[in-house]
């Protein structure tokens, strides 16, 4: 092997080690755990590498880390130029220079910004560049409010009620031939006797705006509430149907029964199941009501029209026309979002995302200007503080304030 040959595989070994440590290290940072000398360590080699191994780095550790979707070219490109080319920190005013028709929330714009503003990063001095100065970038500065949770006010047929949230674990109540128990896990369960003699007793439960809760009714059927909405029910079913009614957004997962067909009443429309998993959102404040099939087959009617959905469908019907109207291949991950923990967004306009938003975090909503007719594409989680949705949000161009519990948003 030739001398030449010898220095080049001592110095490919090297690399490969060094990349290896430097994808440590960006993990470390996406994870909040990389200490000062470690960032130090990240942004010397940040200035001393070429763009194309510095975004191999950066998408292989946030696609590990948390993002299902993927960075648009022109701004991976325009935020790995900055990154490179400045010797200074870049602003988000920078990176998002050029307005676009369209505005993303993708994750990773948030990581490449985080790394860029924040926690002290270290770049280079024009003056002399064997030394490294910090120049932290000011934060903005907002009032925060906490997610919302399991949060729920259980009314019981002699009108009395219970607030879930703050009841022990264990039996609650008991309603007509039904005992009312809190689980460990927070759930509301209800166990039918199977006695037949009782009177038909109806509960109701209701989360507040911020609220969520899940619960197992006396046929084993399992629903969950999100925010803002209401069931009520029959606390054991009996006769020929299992009939429920719900305001808001709920999810079911319906215990088969062919005998005793399960009925979902909202906004005067009826979705009759067997045994199916599917979600209904029916917000007042909504202009279309949304049924979306999981899994097996739902009949939705409303003013003597019907329609069957088959899995991956979704019935929409319009206050005003009650006209109901089957959508193929619905993203049932995007309607399920809520339930799974998250925002998500695809091709939605602000205003629809901030209602969600009010919802959740249970706070009013006003604008400074129009909100437009933009899009917004994305996928937040809904366990953090609002100023952490805000500072994601932020990254595309739109700006929040928040007094109280009002946000502001100017477009």
């Amino acid at each position: 092997m030739t001398e030449e040959k010898m220095i080049f595989l001592r110095k490919l070994k090297y690399i490969i080690m060094y990349t290896e440590r430097i994808s440590e290290l960006t993990h470390k940072f996406f994870d909040g755990t990389c200490s000062e000398q470690e960032k130090q360590e990240l942004a010397l080699w940040i200035k001393a590498n070429p763009d194309e191994l510095l975004a191999q780095v950066l998408e292989k550790e946030w696609d590990g880390f948390e993002s299902e979707i993927k960075m648009p070219a022109y701004v991976s490109e325009r935020i790995l130029g900055k990154i490179i080319a400045s010797k200074t920190a870049v602003t988000e005013d920078d990176i998002f220079e050029e307005e676009q028709p369209r505005r993303y929330l993708w994750p990773q714009i948030a990581a490449a910004a985080i790394l860029i503003l924040s926690f002290g990063l270290y770049w280079w001095s024009k003056q002399d560049q064997s030394q490294v100065a910090r120049q932290p970038v000011p934060a903005v500065q907002l009032a925060d409010i906490a997610p919302g949770g399991n949060k729920a006010i259980l009314t019981l047929g002699d009108g009395s009620s219970i607030v879930l949230d703050g009841a022990k674990n264990g039996n609650l109540t008991s309603q007509g031939s039904t005992n009312v128990t809190k689980s460990k896990k927070g759930e509301l369960i209800y166990n039918a006797s199977g006695a037949t003699d009782q009177a038909v007793v109806f509960n109701t439960v209701a989360t507040p705006k911020g609220g969520q809760y899940h619960i197992v009714l006396s046929d084993g059927s399992k629903v969950w509430l999100n925010a803002a909405s209401s069931l009520r029910f029959p606390t054991s079913f009996t006769g020929k149907e299992r009939k429920v009614e719900i305001t808001g957004e709920v999810y079911f997962e319906i215990a088969h029964n062919e005998k005793m067909p399960f009925i979902v009443r909202a906004n005067d429309t009826e979705i009759a199941v067997l045994g199916t998993h599917f979600n209904v959102m029916a917000y007042a404040d909504e202009k279309v009501m949304k049924t979306t099939l999981l899994e097996g087959s739902v009949k939705v009617s409303k003013a003597g029209k019907s329609a069957m959905l088959s899995p991956g469908q979704q019935a929409r019907i319009n206050r005003i026309s009650d006209h109901i109207r089957l959508v193929d291949d619905v993203d049932t991950d995007k309607e399920m979002a809520w339930k799974n923990g998250y925002f998500q967004f695809q091709d939605d306009n602000l205003e629809n995302i901030m209602r969600q938003i009010s919802r959740w975090y249970d706070v009013d909503v006003t604008y400074e200007g129009n909100p437009g007719k933009e899009t917004f594409t994305g996928r937040l989680p809904r366990n953090g503080n609002v100023s952490k949705v805000f500072k994601i949000l932020s990254l595309s161009g739109v700006k929040f304030r928040i007094e109280g519990k009002s946000i502001i948003v100017t477009p």
